[in-house]
C-alpha cells in the first residue's frame, strides 16, 4: 500500500496540502473491508492486500470525480470537513475530528460497536483549493 495518495489537480494547480485520513479495517462475513469515514469511502476484498487495492481504487475515483466535476469542496463540506483561509490564501481542508464522526455517522458508530477493528492514520494530498 502507497504511504500517500495523490489526487490529480485540476487546472494545473500545484497547491496541495497533506491530510490524515482515518481508516479502519474489520472483517465482515468473509470479505475484509477498509473503510475511511473522512471520505465515507470503502473497499473490500478476500484479503487485506486485495481490500486495500479496492480501496485505493474507490479513492481515486472519488478525487477524480469530484475534482472533475468541481464538486470536491461541497462534498467535503457535506462530510464535515472545515476550510480555512483568506481571499489572498487558498483555503486549506481540514478532516472533522474522530470524536465529532462517531457522534454523526451511525454507520462509523456501528462498526465500532459490532466489529473487532484495526485503525491506523493515511496521509493524502489534496488540492489547497478544493
Amino acid at each position: 500500500m502507497a504511504n500517500h495518495y495523490h489526487a490529480k489537480l485540476q487546472s494545473g494547480s500545484r497547491a496541495e496540502i497533506t491530510v490524515n485520513l482515518q481508516i479502519l479495517e474489520f472483517k465482515e462475513n468473509d470479505a475484509i473491508i477498509i473503510y475511511s469515514p473522512h471520505l465515507d469511502l470503502s473497499g473490500y476484498g478476500d484479503n487485506l492486500e486485495d481490500a486495500r487495492k479496492s480501496f485505493d481504487i474507490a479513492m481515486e475515483d472519488f478525487f477524480s470525480y469530484t475534482l472533475n466535476k468541481k464538486t470536491l469542496g461541497k462534498v467535503l463540506k457535506e462530510l464535515g470537513w472545515t476550510f480555512k483561509g483568506t481571499v489572498r490564501k487558498p483555503k486549506k481542508p481540514k478532516a472533522p475530528s474522530f470524536s465529532t464522526m462517531v457522534a454523526n455517522n451511525e454507520y462509523l458508530a456501528s462498526i465500532l460497536d459490532e466489529h473487532k477493528i484495526s485503525m491506523y492514520k493515511k496521509p493524502i494530498e489534496i488540492p489547497v483549493s478544493a
